[in-house]
């Protein structure tokens, strides 16, 4: 059995993704809270444009941001803006489309008896690029990169650290997962599992939410671009790294 508040990311018209997430915690006798998940699509035309421009003129995105990674961004800042304001120290927030791993109770129950306000502990035990330091919290073993792993599968976020990247990461100039990357921005400590407990199976919930709509060209224009914009982060955050200690 957890302690620690659980929020589920979703879309209304995502009732299939719903019910799978619900299922599974409901195995392991967990109650969540859900986020109603913003629809980019409906947003108002000018608001969206507004956002998008932010990724159209900018050097940390390789292409526009779609409607759909706008309403992604938006529903982790309506989460960081909950988070920050709950009576714990930190919760866990979950999108709608992750399997639960068999070891997900006992990683969860070991860590929230040292539940730290100021980082976030990503739960896909994906690797990031360059290994900082490791730390063992009652026999899970957490491992900081300079540049954290890509995506937002699902996390333990500390309150303070909900706050800090609020203030930090509120714009649209890059997609949210990559925002999280850029440590320089916002400077919250983002720990990783060695062993992860959950992962993305968006195939078996119909597929992703996100829908990308590009012209040919456009797509072969942003898979050459995209590793040199990874790359620039890792250098960003290798810089903040020595000027920072």
């Amino acid at each position: 059995m957890i302690t620690i508040p659980v929020y589920v990311i979703n879309l209304k018209r995502a009732t299939r993704r719903l019910d799978y997430i619900s299922k599974q915690l409901a195995k392991y006798s967990i109650k969540f809270k859900r986020i109603d998940a913003v629809e980019g699509a409906n947003l108002e035309s000018k608001t969206l444009k507004n956002y998008q421009n932010q990724s159209k003129y900018t050097a940390q995105h390789y292409s526009m941001l779609s409607s759909g990674e706008i309403g992604c961004s938006l529903s982790w800042h309506k989460a960081w803006a909950l988070i920050a304001h709950v009576d714990s120290p930190a919760v866990i927030v979950l999108e709608d489309d992750v399997a639960i791993s068999d070891n997900f109770i006992q990683t969860i129950a070991s860590l929230e008896k040292n539940l730290n306000k100021d980082i976030v502990i990503d739960l896909s035990g994906k690797k990031g690029v360059l290994e900082k330091e490791r730390k063992i919290i009652n026999g899970i073993t957490l491992i900081r990169y300079s540049t954290p792993p890509l995506g937002n599968q699902g996390g333990i976020y500390g309150k303070n650290a909900a706050r800090q990247l609020l203030a930090n990461v509120a714009g649209f100039a890059s997609p949210l997962d990559t925002f999280r990357q850029m440590i320089w921005r916002h400077g919250v400590q983002t720990w990783s599992l060695e062993h992860g407990c959950l992962l993305h199976q968006t195939q078996e919930v119909g597929g992703s939410t996100i829908q990308h709509i590009k012209k040919t060209s456009t797509k072969i224009k942003n898979e050459l671009l995209r590793p040199v914009y990874r790359v620039a982060i890792v250098i960003r955050n290798v810089f903040f790294d020595l000027t920072n200690g």
